[in-house]
């Protein structure tokens, strides 16, 4: 009998019996020899968590120590997509205790992920036969609530800044940083000193995947960074902008705090996130209502999505134009 007529006997014999072809994966995958040394789950994620970038592992890090804490002196070879679900629900859980309200989703969908991308190293290396946290579900994901700010809202949102800082000459700046500049959160924390350039009024903003680019802000805001990073300490090149009133440089935790303040004050932030990427959000979306979408892509820093884009990419000049005229501040950069 050859050996595609025994895998049609076989099929019919596991179908009699109920038995599916993904059964049958699964259990050789959890039968299959998995290797009897190696490092323990605590051990391995030492020796991994560093190889990713710092976002990434400051999004995954505190799931990776739930998975310590129920399973971190096991082999990582002998870890099953049952333990992991277990993990997941130790993250939905506190999810629910610590943020009255949420209903675990998100809590889920950023667990499996960070089990995902463990696993994911570990098979890679020959550590696991298969990647346990494969399987695992992740929920459906809701309509994005993420939307531009109008311009009352943004009133709203700048006026709770002011009277729930602690700091308010810190936070208000960051505030307009965000909606001047359209930077990401990592541009805000990576700005240093030799990213100012008064001659062309830009900022060099370093962001999340390695991505740099030149971004036109007006004359006054640069000043004002400039300001307030002499008076808090910044002295070196290398020596970032944005600091605590102890001349300490701002963390993402600065961030947390000064959304996590400011919300109570917003009656309509429940339906609407308030945070530094709505800042971008309303910042990118105001370009484009006034320069176009091209410019809008080139002032968000978003690569070309079609070889069309890629020709018809905006020039700095006329972002700098779209910056002067949302700024009403002469630019340096802008054409005419």
């Amino acid at each position: 009998m050859d050996r595609l007529v025994r895998a049609r006997v076989l099929l019919a014999e596991a179908a009699a019996l109920g038995v599916t072809i993904e059964d049958l994966v699964a259990e050789a995958s959890s039968t299959t020899k998995i290797p009897s040394s190696g490092p323990t789950l605590a051990e391995y994620v030492e020796t991994v968590a560093p190889s990713f970038s710092e976002g990434t592992r400051d999004t995954y890090k505190t799931y990776w120590r739930l998975a310590i804490a129920r399973m971190g002196d096991r082999p990582i070879g002998s870890i099953g997509v049952d333990d992991c679900e277990d993990v997941v629900r130790d993250a939905m859980e506190r999810a629910l205790r610590n943020r009255p309200g949420s209903d675990g989703r998100s809590s889920r969908e950023s667990c499996i992920g960070a089990l995902r991308a463990l696993f994911a190293r570990a098979e890679r290396a020959g550590l696991v036969v298969r990647n346990p946290a494969a399987d695992l579900e992740k929920p459906g994901r809701l309509p994005n609530r993420r939307r531009a700010l109008g311009d009352d809202e943004l009133r709203e949102v700048i006026e709770a800044v002011r009277t729930t800082s602690r700091d308010p000459d810190l936070d208000l700046l960051l505030i307009r940083f965000h909606l001047e500049s359209g930077a990401r959160r990592e541009g805000g924390l990576n700005l240093s000193l030799r990213d100012l350039d008064r001659r062309r009024s830009t900022l060099w903003l370093r962001e999340k995947f390695g991505i740099e680019r030149e971004q036109p802000v007006s004359p006054s805001l640069l000043g004002l960074l400039e300001a307030h990073s002499a008076e808090r300490g910044a002295m070196a090149p290398d020596d970032t902008v944005l600091r605590s009133r102890r001349g300490m440089a701002i963390t993402r935790r600065r961030y947390n705090t000064v959304f996590d303040r400011a919300r109570p004050c917003l009656p309509w932030a429940d339906r609407t996130p308030v945070s530094a990427h709505i800042l971008r959000h309303t910042a990118i979306t105001t370009v484009e209502r006034h320069a176009g979408y091209a410019v809008a892509q080139a002032f968000a820093g978003h690569r070309a999505a079609s070889v069309t884009g890629t020709y018809t990419r905006a020039r700095i000049a006329e972002v700098a134009a779209a910056v002067a005229a949302l700024t009403g501040e002469a630019h340096p950069l802008a054409e005419g």
